[in-house]
């Protein structure tokens, strides 16, 4: 008969190394069970773990870019108010031009029409001078905390704003100017033809009316020009966060894909698993109780 003699260190040592396997490998499927994810750390993985990680940054960003085109949204519909406004006013003063240039018209009915070119003139300054939510001037460019239209005592009114663009990015490679400029917007030929018309009502100056009407008519065209380009942008700014929702849902989808895990694989891994290191443990446990468990026969 042979006897093998092994340290009673190297035996636990061994058995506890692999019961420290089994339980970390148990361990690990549970709480992979619990959280529903493949990965519940990044060592495991780590090419998957990049990959959940740069499509968690793109969701990120689709995030900040949806909510770049609410602000700008919010901003437009600022615009559009005044816009739709404007072009009223213009369409109202083109509209008077044109009875008060008429002949048979008394004076003192012109001098009506005048007080309401004059309240119509006023209301213009104040809708170039429209701020947003925030206060900030929409129609200044990028001086967005200066008066854009001001007028001096002589009534002639001016832009005091710059041409600056404010843009905002709506994906990794797009940016959309959102700004209609004061400029584009209302111009000091405009402001003097208003003026114009008003005291060639309240003069009785048919003359004068009558050199009101073409600028009028101008300014009304361009206006609905800057309409159109205003409606451009909305839509524009409306189909982009179309594209950003559908992007949003396929990155979450591809997110789902790589992380979420496959219960019923995990459960019977996990059965399995279970039922090798408990009966390592019951092995264990017998051989260390015997009191002469440096021999084995």
């Amino acid at each position: 008969m042979m006897h093998m003699k092994i340290s009673t260190s190297q035996f636990y040592n061994s058995n506890s190394s692999a019961l420290s396997n089994g339980q970390a490998s148990v361990s690990e499927l549970q709480a992979k069970l619990g959280t529903g994810k493949q990965l519940t750390s990044p060592s495991q993985d780590a090419q998957k773990a990049n990959l959940i990680s740069r499509l968690e940054s793109s969701l990120e960003r689709q995030a900040v870019y949806k909510k770049n085109i609410e602000v700008a949204k919010t901003r437009l519909s600022a615009e559009e108010t005044a816009l739709t406004s404007i072009t009223q006013i213009f369409q109202r003063a083109s509209e008077i031009a044109i009875q008060g240039a008429n002949g048979t018209m008394a004076p003192e009915d012109r001098a009506v029409l005048g007080a309401e070119v004059a309240e119509l003139r006023k209301e213009l300054v104040r809708l170039g001078n429209t701020r947003d939510v925030n206060g900030e001037y929409i129609f200044a460019g990028n001086m967005t905390d200066v008066v854009p239209f001001e007028e001096n005592g002589a009534g002639d009114v001016t832009y005091a704003g710059d041409y600056g663009r404010l843009s905002i990015s709506v994906s990794d490679s797009r940016v959309i100017a959102v700004n209609t400029l004061g400029n584009e917007l209302l111009t000091s030929e405009e402001f003097i033809a208003m003026k114009s018309l008003e005291q060639g009502l309240m003069s009785n100056n048919v003359a004068s009316i009558q050199s009101s009407i073409d600028t009028l008519k101008t300014s009304s065209d361009r206006i609905s020009v800057s309409f159109g380009r205003m409606a451009g942008r909305f839509s524009a700014l409306n189909a982009q966060a179309d594209l950003l929702e559908d992007t949003s849902l396929r990155i979450e989808q591809l997110v789902s894909q790589e992380k979420d895990l496959d219960y019923a694989a995990a459960v019977t891994q996990l059965s399995k698993e279970t039922l090798a290191l408990q009966a390592l443990q019951a092995s264990f446990a017998k051989i260390a109780e015997l009191s002469l468990f440096n021999y084995l026969r």
